[in-house]
């Protein structure tokens, strides 16, 4: 085998950069030679003007010439002032592009670097820099210096860019000398690492597979991951199970003795159950979490009201008259039940008059009481509760007055919403971990009115509160099944209905003054292609509608050629076409014009998942770019960009508590493992003016004919039938763990 050759140079283009794994293709400047050297290879997170000394070996591709296959590498910064004023103004700091690093090499020539590490109170001296944005350049130095040893560090491992970034966000500073001591805190704390990598860099640091603390971390990544799938809690025998398949380990014996033990450092929680030997094994947030959701709501409805609305009867026949109405019988009902009791479950399909119920209830609360409140899990559902009602509503976070600086919702048991009556919408979406915290800052002499869809998908988050409700049978539940005479021209209600009743729409009349058309086609790249079309073209010129902000495309699926990552490609190639800069970041580009949606909650920003909002402004010498969500905006920097993802298309389940005026959705074959009813059912019904399915008869039947819903693991319904355990997790643990130790 030839021994591997050597290379220095500085990095003038780089040509090609997955942030998944690091791997890149760059253009180098050797000295003394004319022509760039192209080198291929593994390199972290690479950044221009830098200079690499590496070793490897020359190949020639055949399609590509003559490369350099990097094997192993140093960076270090350049030494030239040319060379600096690139390096510092590539995006390597937050807020500095090439107009101020040129300023600031300017001022300290070459010495600029040591000015950064040992006396950044300096960079004042540099024009345009005042203190506030000194304290900003300071920092994102500090931290794009962490964040490029924590690269190389995780290089060792086949972690990439996408995953140090990630890391350092959540451990901070410190994060090398974290994973260290411990790697397995990489697969429960890190969103995206997973216990395969966790466990890959464990054994390269040495640790032993039959090592306790690996049984542990897998059985608390197994528990982590479970909450994804909705769950929770996992059954012992399922846990052990699960977790032995995650590290292939058969000796049941040395799980059991794990499980023990994370119970006893208290980082589970056990709760007997009927089956034998058989135990419900909770994290300890969740644990929490549903106990006090059935505490509080059992509480609310033994407690009397402070307010009540006098004279119910004569109430709902005024709301009939000041709203120039008639209530049905199960509308009278329901407002009625609204009226009159603590707590009461309101649900419905589209068309039933929800919205008509909604507003008689507001309007008789508020002629009783100003103390009332509206809300919705999600900002555009709060936002069309407010336009309905004529009355503010607004997001549980906001509700909530969820503060950053204090780290915590300034709202809940010690210190209640000071109301009469609550009522949420969209009652469908709430978890377990926001309806525990809703219900703890709801004072117990209010009432509680929840309004929902019951065939909706369960939400996103662990539990399924509102099914777990009304299953157990301990409040008033009101259900409006009959379709008013405004909807029943819409054959975007027929078809919901028909399909919440098991049967397809593709017979529904397709008129041109249809509101509901089912397109068939059975090739994925005809499907595409009409897809494509209709948003680009057909449906706007029919409705008259905007194509950027009034289409919304739903997938079933996130992979494939009509996954939301295929389809938000090709759709924003064709519904963006305004020229301009982009950032490109863990393999997305991002221009003005683009609709994005937000992935996980910043309460910082005031953002939260499932937000949707539109590219305004991107700065790329300040290196970040700005989102307008309903009003309001937020700032990004390019290694913040993980958090949003293009929104053109978007999976079924980010799309609950949304409406939007068009729908169009692709039903392929290849997507029938994720087609069921229920998924089918909240896609249609997220449609007001038009929805489109394009795609094959038998998939539409499958979703149509397939009502299973995955199994989630909860203990809400049980809890509120026969009363919720003890909180205090220290309790009765000792002969709970027999079976364990």
């Amino acid at each position: 085998m030839t021994a591997p050759e050597t290379l220095s140079g500085q990095i003038e283009k780089i040509t090609f950069h997955n942030p998944e794994n690091g791997y890149a293709v760059i253009q180098l400047k050797v000295k003394g030679q004319a022509q760039y050297v192209t080198c291929v290879g593994s390199l972290g997170s690479p950044v221009q003007g830098e200079i690499l000394d590496m070793t490897g070996r020359f190949l020639n591709h055949p399609k590509f010439g003559r490369q350099f296959e990097i094997q192993s590498f140093e960076a270090r910064p350049p030494s030239t002032v040319k060379g600096l004023a690139r390096y510092l103004g590539s995006g390597l700091i937050h807020g500095i592009g090439p107009v101020l690093a040129k300023r600031m090499v300017d001022m300290f020539g070459e010495k600029i670097l040591d000015v950064l590490d040992s006396e950044p109170e300096r960079l004042t001296e540099v024009p345009g820099l005042g203190f506030n944005k000194r304290e900003a350049v300071i920092n994102a130095w500090r931290e794009s210096r962490g964040l490029r040893r924590l690269l190389m560090f995780l290089a060792n491992f086949g972690l990439g860019p996408n995953m140090a970034t990630k890391i350092m966000r959540r451990l901070g500073p410190g994060a090398e000398d974290l994973i260290r001591k411990d790697p397995y805190r990489l697969a429960y704390e890190v969103d995206g690492v997973g216990f395969k990598s966790a466990d890959r860099v464990a054994k390269a640091l040495g640790w032993p597979e039959d090592s306790p603390e690996r049984f542990e971390a897998a059985l608390l990544y197994a528990l982590t991951e479970s909450t994804r799938f909705g769950h929770t809690f996992l059954p012992s025998d399922e846990l052990i199970k699960t977790t032995g398949q995650l590290i292939s380990q058969t000796n049941k014996a040395d799980l059991k003795a794990a499980v023990g033990r994370i119970v006893l450092a208290g980082r589970a929680v056990p709760l007997s159950q009927s089956t034998p030997g058989n135990k419900d094994i909770y994290l300890p947030r969740y644990y929490r979490s549903e106990v006090w959701t059935a505490r509080e709501l059992l509480a609310l409805s033994a407690v009397r009201p402070l307010v009540t609305v006098p004279r119910p009867v004569k109430a709902v026949a005024w709301a009939e008259k000041v709203m120039g109405l008639t209530l049905s019988p199960d509308q009278m009902e329901a407002v009625n039940a609204a009226i009159t009791a603590k707590a009461v479950i309101i649900t419905g399909g589209p068309g039933t008059g929800k919205t008509t119920i909604t507003k008689a209830i507001c309007r008789i609360w508020q002629a009783v009481t100003p103390r009332i409140a509206l809300c919705a899990p999600t900002g555009r559902a709060a936002k069309r509760l407010s336009q309905a009602t004529g009355l503010v509503a607004t997001t549980i976070h906001r509700l909530l007055e969820y503060s950053p600086h204090a780290g915590g919702f300034a709202r809940g048991p010690g210190n209640h919403l000071e109301l009469d009556m609550l009522l949420v919408d969209e009652a469908s979406m709430l978890d377990v971990l926001l309806a525990n915290q809703l219900l703890g800052a709801l004072p117990g002499t209010a009432t509680l009115i929840l309004v929902g869809d019951r065939d909706q998908l369960p939400p996103v988050g662990p539990g399924r509160v509102l099914g777990d409700i009304l299953d157990s049978g301990q409040f008033p539940v009101c259900s409006l099944r009959t379709v008013y005479r405004q909807a029943e021209t819409s054959l975007i209600t027929e078809a919901a209905h028909l399909i919440n009743q098991g049967i397809s729409p593709a017979e529904l009349p397709q008129g041109p003054a249809a509101d509901f058309h089912f397109v068939e086609e059975d090739n994925p790249k005809k499907i595409k292609d009409k897809i494509i079309r209709l948003v680009s073209d057909r449906i706007p010129y029919k409705l008259g509608v905007n194509p950027k902000t009034d289409i919304q495309v739903l997938s079933p699926v996130r992979q494939g050629e009509l996954g939301t990552l295929a389809l938000n490609t090709v759709l924003g190639q064709v519904l963006n076409t305004r020229p301009g800069p982009s950032f490109n970041h863990f393999g997305q580009t991002f221009r003005v014009g683009d609709r994005v949606i937000q992935l996980r909650n910043n309460y910082n920003r005031d953002v939260y998942n499932g937000d949707l909002g539109l590219i305004t402004r991107l700065d790329t010498e300040g290196q970040y770019l700005e989102v307008e969500f309903d009003e309001r905006k937020s700032a990004y920097y390019v290694s913040e960009l993980d958090e949003l993802l293009p929104a053109w298309c978007l999976t079924v389940h980010k799309a609950q508590g949304s409406e939007f005026p068009v729908v169009v959705m692709p039903l392929f074959n290849g997507h029938c493992h994720m087609l069921r009813r229920k998924l089918l059912y909240t896609a249609v019904s997220r449609g007001k003016k038009m929805v489109m399915l394009v795609g094959s008869k038998n998939a539409l039947n499958k979703a149509v004919s397939d009502a299973t819903e995955n199994l989630r693991h909860s203990n809400l319904t049980a809890f509120l039938k026969k009363g919720p355990p003890p909180v205090n997790l220290a309790s009765g643990l000792t002969g709970v763990l027999d079976d364990f130790l």
